[in-house]
């Protein structure tokens, strides 16, 4: 009995620790499963942290770049910047894919967003110099306008210790209206076309050239806004109507970089333009009503004689010095001369639109020892349309005129000639003697050429 309870009882006790042994086995399968699937939950969440995916993606861009696979490295890099828009590094490696592609527009684009979003100055730095290539390439290519001088001035702007910058801003200057405005006077700030400058676009590139030179300026920077003060150019036109707001900008200008003879000489020009406007001020306004007796008057003026013996005489003027001298309220053209600057009032045949052209007659004719005085007008055109074209003429002359009915008294007197000239070159011309006084006679031409005949 004792026997056989205690082999039960060791067969119990052998049963037990052959039941505890398979516990344990059992929860060492479960650690190790648990162990696996830790490790791997650990390495999906690792997989999907957004800088490994970063990483990735770069790191695929790189290697479509090293095939030379540009585009879909551009893809890589752009889903890099779509997980981390502050990554340096995609943004500078999506930059140099577009430029192996030579799109620098678009590597230029990158550039400045990943400056943007990363402050990083040496994204910064690459897109100055995307900015300066581009620069250098117009110039190279003889394309050289004020869109590459403002892309310069814009470097200027954001770092104005960019020597580089400064040396292709003075480059540009001898270069810009070469290549862009020279071949007609209008096309610097008349041209009306929307993808040429204006005046006004023109002083705010210089207002944004002091600004910066006046935070950190340079002796070559100063010396390149003098440059800039006057168009590089021998010729150009100027709307009257920004003769005033173009010496303002001249003396705010020179009061900071100082000024030079040619500038002086430009700027003596705008002067006078005003001056000499002014006396003409009055009699325009009465032409445009059409009072054309009012140059009776006017021819004679101690104003009008004055200024038409500056030119009869030779005497020192910036206007150009000719012996038809054309005065219009529209705009003036700029000529420049070895660094000297003339200017003259653009005439009906340059400027159709015109509200109206006088013109003082500078030429040297005597009668019996009395300088003859004499002006003419031409008229708007009509409806726009030149022709049939208008113009009076109007001398001040000492000469004979008939008296009673035969009677030939020599004197003082205005005569009046009126020409209009047909599309196909017929002109109709009358002439008034004594125009205006007691013996006023007229006279077309057809008559004048029948005596001659006869």
């Amino acid at each position: 009995m004792g026997y056989n309870r205690n082999r039960n009882i060791n067969r119990k006790r052998k049963g037990y620790r052959k039941k505890k042994r398979g516990i344990d086995l059992k929860r060492i399968g479960v650690v190790a499963v648990a162990t696996v699937a830790i490790v791997i939950c650990g390495y999906v969440v690792y997989s999907h942290l957004p800088f490994v995916k970063v990483n990735k993606a770069i790191a695929a861009g790189d290697k479509y770049t090293e095939n030379a696979d540009y585009q879909s490295a551009i893809e890589s890099y752009q889903k890099a910047l779509d997980i981390d828009k502050e990554s340096v590094t995609a943004y500078s490696n999506l930059a140099g894919a577009y430029l192996s592609l030579d799109d620098l527009e678009s590597a230029k684009s990158v550039f400045y967003e990943g400056y943007q979003n990363t402050g990083n100055t040496a994204l910064l730095d690459n897109y100055h110099t995307v900015v300066l290539n581009q620069a250098v390439y117009a110039m190279n290519d003889q394309k050289t306008d004020l869109n590459t001088v403002l892309s310069i001035v814009d470097v200027l702007e954001e770092n104005g210790e960019n020597a580089h910058a400064v040396e292709l801003l003075n480059a540009a200057s001898d270069r810009c209206f070469a290549d862009s405005y020279s071949s007609d006077m209008n096309q610097l700030f008349r041209s009306g076309d929307k993808n040429m400058p204006t005046y006004e676009q023109y002083a705010d590139m210089i207002g944004r050239m002091v600004s910066v030179y006046q935070n950190n300026g340079s002796e070559e920077l100063k010396g390149a806004i003098q440059d800039y003060l006057v168009p590089n150019i021998d010729s150009f036109a100027l709307d009257v109507a920004n003769v005033d707001t173009y010496l303002g900008l001249i003396d705010s200008t020179t009061a900071v970089v100082g000024s030079n003879d040619e500038i002086d000489s430009f700027k003596a020009c705008l002067n006078n333009s005003k001056e000499v406007l002014s006396v003409f001020s009055d009699i325009f306004t009465q032409l445009d009503v059409g009072n054309v007796d009012e140059l009776r008057d006017f021819v004679v003026s101690d104003s009008y004689i004055a200024l038409r013996d500056v030119f009869l005489n030779n005497q020192d003027t910036p206007q150009e010095n000719t012996t038809y001298v054309p005065i219009s309220r529209e705009a003036i053209v700029l000529d420049r001369k070895d660094a000297t600057w003339s200017y003259r009032f653009m005439n009906f045949e340059e400027n159709p639109q015109t509200s109206g052209v006088i013109t003082l007659w500078a030429n040297f004719f005597e009668d019996n020892g009395v300088q003859r005085a004499a002006i003419s007008y031409e008229p708007a055109a009509v409806n726009g349309n030149y022709f049939p074209h208008t113009q009076y003429s109007v001398t001040y002359l000492y000469s004979y005129i008939t008296s009673g009915k035969s009677t030939k008294v020599a004197q003082m007197n205005y005569r009046l000639d009126t020409t209009i000239t047909q599309e196909n070159g017929e002109v109709d011309e009358t002439i008034v003697g004594d125009w205006g006084g007691a013996n006023e006679w007229v006279m077309d031409i057809d008559t004048i050429e029948s005596r001659i005949k006869a």
